[in-house]
């Protein structure tokens, strides 16, 4: 069973593993009786049963008591509920990498720690989520990355410095979460069916609760393509239908970018730095628009937090104990702290089929015959083609391999990526493996 990684988002906890999300779910959850319902269902009931919901147990992960009789006692018990939930569902029950949200205290973390010891899983390293999400998504000397979570906005900044990528700074934005962003949402709706249709959706759980979800889907789904939303609502026997056209709605989203813009821009001095976006907070109608004005801006893939785990899952599991790792090795760093780095661990040949190929220039090509000899040839469905190349830089060893994605230690990743010894390369139609090892002289 492969390596699974867990990152730890309230919006969507996510599990994870070289082959894709094995499960996800919502930090939610609705106590009914002496039982607990998780992630997305209990979200989906939660304007219902208010008094019985609960949907800030990670962001205050903590053991102070709940007012309820049973056996979920505290949040730390409902955390332990939905990671049991979520192994399950992913089929974890060997080792796993946790990736956790930078504004966790070191009280937070033992606890979290004692949480995952109960657990039918054995955490072997932790890792900051900004840190693994930046770690290949930018080459600025300086970047800040905007993590959307439930209850509030986390920004990270990271600097490089001697041959690492490492967090700098994190400053969490209170009350500027997903939750507070639906409530604007939510208001502004409800106001538009008071005036178009004189009904109140939230005067019944059961409407307030559709009104909810459907505003959560619209800003979940689509991103910037969204357009005007058209509501329709029923209420006994009656329908209620209310048009809220996409200015409005952005309109009210406004405030709260302007808010965000206020804690981002300091962090952005001097100019120049980059602003990197979480994929859940990209998606909000215009996200990326308004919070571009603060800098360059990209979006961070869905899968880059799982992929770099996996890529450095040795460096996050090493060591004595469980510590929260927030320096990576820089892979775009040309300094000479970087440079030894590279050296000490740089391959200088690629074992393929039994052969050993230096690797001061090495070409990667599919059914391409009479390449030369410095050719590695895959047989993969499709044309014949050059597929990318391995080629050392000074005392670093690259693999690049442009937009067609490989397998690099059984992590999909595209693009390029530094080698160090024992990393493993290949294609997913096909069973051949490049090896990277070293070749002594004999010296």
């Amino acid at each position: 069973m492969s390596l699974k990684v867990i990152e730890l988002n309230d919006v969507s906890l996510q599990i994870g593993d070289a082959a894709g999300v094995a499960a996800a779910g919502p930090g939610f959850a609705l106590l009914e009786g002496r039982e607990a319902i998780l992630g997305a269902e209990a979200e989906e009931r939660h304007r219902i049963h208010p008094t019985s919901s609960y949907d800030k147990f990670w962001h205050e992960l903590d053991m102070e008591p709940l007012r309820i009789d049973g056996r979920i006692r505290h949040h730390a018990d409902l955390a332990y509920s939905q990671l049991l939930e979520l192994a399950r569902k992913a089929q974890i029950d060997k080792e796993v990498l946790l990736a956790v949200p930078g504004h966790y205290s070191n009280r937070q973390l033992g606890l979290l720690l004692g949480i995952v010891g109960q657990c039918p899983f054995r955490v072997t390293g932790m890792v900051d989520s900004a840190l693994a999400a930046a770690e290949n998504a930018s080459s600025e000397e300086r970047i800040v990355y905007a993590g959307l979570h439930l209850h509030q906005v986390l920004l990270t900044r990271l600097i490089r410095k001697d041959g690492e990528l490492a967090v700098d700074n994190v400053v969490p934005i209170p009350q500027l979460g997903r939750q507070q962003l639906l409530d604007v949402l939510m208001r502004i709706a409800n106001d538009a069916f008071i005036r178009q249709c004189r009904f109140n959706p939230q005067h019944e759980a059961a409407s307030e609760q559709e009104l909810y979800s459907m505003l959560a889907a619209w800003i979940g789904e689509k991103g910037d393509e969204q357009g005007n939303l058209e509501m329709e609502l029923k209420a006994g026997t009656m329908t209620h239908t209310a048009k809220l056209p996409r200015d409005q709605l952005l309109a009210g989203l406004r405030k709260f970018y302007d808010k965000l813009l206020l804690s981002l821009r300091p962090l952005t001095e001097p100019p120049g730095a980059g602003i990197l976006l979480d994929h859940r907070l990209a998606l909000l109608p215009g996200a990326v628009a308004a919070l571009g004005e603060a800098g360059p801006l990209r979006v961070a893939r869905p899968e880059a937090v799982t992929e770099a785990c996996l890529r450095h899952h040795e460096l996050i599991a090493g060591g004595d104990g469980v510590h929260r790792i927030r320096a990576l090795p820089d892979l775009d760093s040309p300094g000479e702290v970087a440079g030894k780095r590279a050296g000490r661990n740089a391959p200088t040949h690629a074992l393929f089929r039994n052969r050993a190929m230096p690797v001061a220039d090495l070409t990667l090509v599919n059914n391409l015959n009479g390449s030369g000899d410095n050719a590695l040839e895959f047989d993969l469905p499709g044309p014949s083609t050059t597929l990318g190349r391995i080629l050392r830089k000074q005392s670093e060893v690259l693999l690049d391999c442009g937009e067609i994605e490989f397998r690099l230690n059984d992590a999909p990743v595209k693009g390029s990526h530094l080698l160090k010894l024992g990393d493993r390369i290949r294609f997913p139609e096909v069973s051949d493996e490049l090896l990277m090892i070293e070749v002594s002289d004999g010296r």
